[in-house]
């Protein structure tokens, strides 16, 4: 499925726009432009690179998004940092549902993204179709990397679970370099030859330099799903409304499959 995603051409992408543009428009009213002030798992950052301009082009509201780990944005909320829209962990969202700092009627799952490898362009791929593999790489790795799993990020929380699992902890602890989430494909990057870096999938695909490796072997692998929802104290809005619905549109799902996402 990824292969089929990365390959879809920029044609395809703008006539997918163009129908969900004629979409939205007639099933909802115009509605007055305005900011949209997102709290976003960095998860995200990946998918709204490649959807939100069109997003803006299409309704004229501009979208102001903050990023950061799925732990850190539950705590943000919690501490009462005020956004229309929060994307978090589906785990994370329906906590803050159960809290009441936000709406249980406006959950919604956007898409779930696995856990995958990456290195410096150059650097040969290992194979990766076992546990065994997996183990492998990581002791030939020259320095690995993942996200700090004391940042609260989903994947460096889950990578950091496996490597203790596989017993592999104290073999690697000298040669680990954290990210703090959402730039382990940069930190690996900037290791240089031999790095190998752990982290989800959307944060790896078609980024300049690296080269996926592929994902996780289905016994290790952890798949985080992308909730949206509205915060209590968040003011009704047309615009947050709209971008609700362009968010399950072709649009953002091409850009959600490109980056080797998975929509729901």
């Amino acid at each position: 499925m990824h292969n089929r995603a990365f390959l879809q051409s920029g044609a395809t992408r703008a006539a997918a726009s163009a129908a969900c543009a004629a979409v939205l428009m007639l099933a909802s009213p115009p509605a007055r432009a305005g900011d949209i002030h997102v709290l976003s798992a960095a998860a995200m950052q990946t998918i709204f690179k490649l959807a939100a301009s069109d997003f803006e082009r299409m309704f004229g509201h501009r979208l102001i998004i903050s990023y950061a780990t799925m732990g850190a944005i539950t705590e943000r909320i919690r501490g009462g940092e005020s956004a229309d829209l929060v994307i978090g962990s589906t785990a994370s969202i329906a906590t803050l549902a159960k809290e009441g700092k936000v709406r249980p009627d406006s959950q919604a799952t956007i898409c779930k993204v696995g856990v995958g490898l990456v290195v410096p362009s150059g650097t040969a791929k290992p194979p990766l179709a076992s546990v065994e593999d997996f183990k492998r790489a990581l002791l030939a790795a020259r320095i690995v990397v993942y996200a700090n799993p004391a940042g609260g990020g989903a994947a460096g929380i889950h990578v950091a679970k496996v490597i203790r699992q596989l017993g592999l902890a104290d073999q690697i602890e000298g040669k680990t370099k954290f990210g703090a989430g959402g730039d382990v494909t940069e930190v690996t990057l900037a290791q240089g030859s031999g790095a190998l870096g752990v982290t989800q999938i959307s944060e790896i695909v078609d980024k300049p330099g690296a080269e996926f490796v592929g994902p996780l072997p289905p016994e290790l692998q952890n798949y985080t799903g992308v909730t949206i929802g509205i915060p209590t104290d968040a003011a009704p809005s047309d615009a947050v409304t709209t971008f609700i619905k362009f968010l399950h549109s072709p649009t953002a799902t091409a850009a959600i499959e490109a980056r080797g996402m998975e929509p729901e």
